[in-house]
């Protein structure tokens, strides 16, 4: 694995979190760093066969850096040319109404401090968890079989869904 982590200590049963350490090498528990969204996010595509993700952060800084290299996971998986939405600045709520419009997976990723947390979701709007296909993502990663793209036309795109966002604000206000 390029940049390891200490797998066991930043999956838990409900999210991926640590201390975002750069992009050092790091087997420090506890530590992560952006390249994790990117395994993670490609490995959500691979194993959901999702041809698309919506994308919810915080918008802390450090949370729109792990949003970036997410979307980037997503549209290098193999060949399902993922298209990545991302609904920008948000919370849970605008994520599951994004998922609910789209019908397709989702993840938020928050920050506090120097602490990352990416909570994944299935296209129903429930979370994944151990059990529900967390652990599935994390087997890949730690076995080194994040999915890359078997060519350029296979690639995915990421879209700014600004669109859904300013509706679903709309809603709200309603």
């Amino acid at each position: 694995m390029l940049r390891p982590v200490d797998l066991p200590s930043v999956f838990a049963d409900d999210r991926i979190h640590g201390i975002d350490f750069g992009y050092r090498d790091t087997n420090e528990p506890g530590r992560i760093h952006a390249g994790v969204a990117w395994w993670v996010d490609g490995c959500l595509v691979l194993t959901t066969r999702a041809h698309g993700v919506v994308l919810v952060h915080d918008g802390t800084y450090l949370a729109t850096d792990y949003a970036r290299s997410f979307g980037r996971g997503a549209i290098n998986c193999e060949h399902y040319a993922a298209t990545v939405s991302v609904l920008g600045a948000g919370d849970e709520d605008l994520l599951a109404y994004g998922i609910r419009a789209l019908q397709v997976p989702g993840a938020l990723i928050t920050s506090f401090g120097s602490e990352v947390t990416i909570r994944l979701f299935a296209s129903d709007g429930s979370p994944l968890t151990e059990g529900s296909g967390l652990e599935r993502i994390c087997d890949l990663i730690a076995r080194d079989r994040v999915p890359i793209p078997v060519n350029e036309q296979a690639k995915g795109r990421i879209v700014h869904r600004t669109d859904l966002a300013e509706h679903y604000a709309a809603a709200s206000e309603a």
